[in-house]
């Protein structure tokens, strides 16, 4: 009750803003279907055959919209590709325009590639690297075979442009301009170091979004580190249950429908539990190398509730986590000076050892009781230590 009297007017802040967020996304609807043909470029994140049909099925995202399409003609592979297309609106509902929804189409065309999507293919022989490191950078699409390999590996979520990218690029910044900002603050002590560096971090990952196209995948995890950032100078401590509340609250009213995806869902959880070692957990350098194991135990029990792939090599992903630290910066430091497709043939071998898989999934049961366990340790440092442990066992009896 002291939380909720506490915080009345956020509350009411939010409530207030749900209603107009949902009059501003019915009013989009009704200009969406204002158009009975729409004309609409986007990027093909997806495309397949039909099993036992003559047609294809092509996903396609834009800023705004999420939907599926059908051609009957011979198409190429478009995958991450641009096109432009004329789309039939009159049978699409607001629900599924909020979420995604299926839209006959047609005069679908090629756009032209971008300038920086050429430059990094121009760095890459193999098909494969150009499109993992496309995604590394630009968060496009990573084709089916490929992510099912990254997915067995137990590392998909390095090669998806995320809060992750952001979290490191957030570091390296904070840690290379932390000792220039002590010269600054001997000439103006009155300043606070962890607003103004945060402020300089947060411009220039913006940016980098611009640099990348704002894919959309990055600005939801820059937003989400604006409002986490906000929050943290609201309620001084850093690793708060405030924060992340309010963080959901007010994502819901950015994303909207957006939030109920699995990737998001997944993002807020990968959070929480930083959020909950370090509360438990001095930060130091021994503590950074454990947090790449205790993550890989914690979300090994929601991810394979969700995707099943599994294979014996997966437990090094702990590991390949800690090497990716250095080796994202320098992958971006190599392919601006045109030398990207150095580690390739290393690469390319790796993914062949998730070539082969098998399906481990988690009882309904075990997530139930290991969600309820987790939100109790933030309470409990003996329950911390708690659900390590119970993780470990969940991952010993599902595998």
């Amino acid at each position: 009750m002291a939380f909720l009297s506490k915080n009345r007017f956020w509350f009411l802040a939010f409530f207030l803003l749900f209603v107009v967020r949902c009059q501003i996304s019915f009013f989009e609807y009704l200009s969406f279907k204002n158009h009975k043909f729409l004309n609409v470029e986007a990027r093909v994140i997806n495309q397949y055959k039909k099993e036992g049909k003559n047609y294809q099925i092509l996903k396609l995202k834009n800023n705004s919209l999420t939907f599926y399409t059908t051609s009957r003609e011979n198409l190429k592979n478009l995958l991450n590709e641009k096109v432009k297309l004329t789309i039939i609106t009159s049978k699409v509902s607001f629900f599924e325009y909020l979420f995604t929804f299926y839209a006959p189409s047609f005069n679908i065309k090629l756009l032209s590639a971008d300038k920086i999507d050429l430059f990094i293919e121009k760095q890459h022989s193999s098909s494969v690297m150009k499109n993992l490191f496309k995604a590394l950078f630009l968060g496009e699409s990573i084709d089916f075979s490929t992510r099912q390999k990254l997915s067995s590996l137990g590392v998909s979520h390095l090669f998806a442009l995320s809060g992750l990218h952001l979290g490191f690029i957030s570091f390296v910044l904070y840690f290379v301009f932390s000792p220039l900002y002590k010269i600054f603050q001997k000439k103006f002590p009155y300043r606070n170091r962890f607003f103004d560096l945060g402020i300089l971090v947060l411009a220039v990952e913006f940016v980098y979004l611009y640099f990348t196209s704002f894919p959309p995948s990055l600005i939801r995890a820059y937003v989400l580190e604006v409002l986490i950032f906000i929050f943290a100078m609201r309620f001084k401590e850093l690793f708060s249950l405030n924060i992340l509340f309010f963080t959901i609250l007010f994502s819901f009213l950015i994303f909207f429908s957006k939030i109920f995806s699995i990737g998001f869902l997944l993002s807020f959880l990968g959070v929480f539990y930083i959020y909950l070692f370090f509360k438990h957990v001095k930060f130091s350098f021994f503590s950074s190398v454990f947090l790449s194991f205790y993550m890989f135990l914690v979300m090994f029990v929601w991810s394979h509730y969700f995707f099943g792939n599994f294979n014996y090599f997966q437990f090094l992903s702990p590991l390949v986590n800690i090497i990716f630290s250095f080796f994202y910066p320098l992958e971006i430091f190599l392919h601006l000076i045109g030398f990207g497709g150095v580690f390739d043939d290393f690469i390319l071998k790796y993914l062949s050892l998730g070539s082969e898989f098998y399906e481990v999934k988690i009882s309904f049961v075990w997530v139930v009781i290991f969600g309820i366990m987790s939100l109790l340790a933030f309470f409990s440092k003996y329950l911390f230590y708690g659900i390590n442990l119970l993780a470990f066992f969940i991952v010993i009896l599902a595998i």
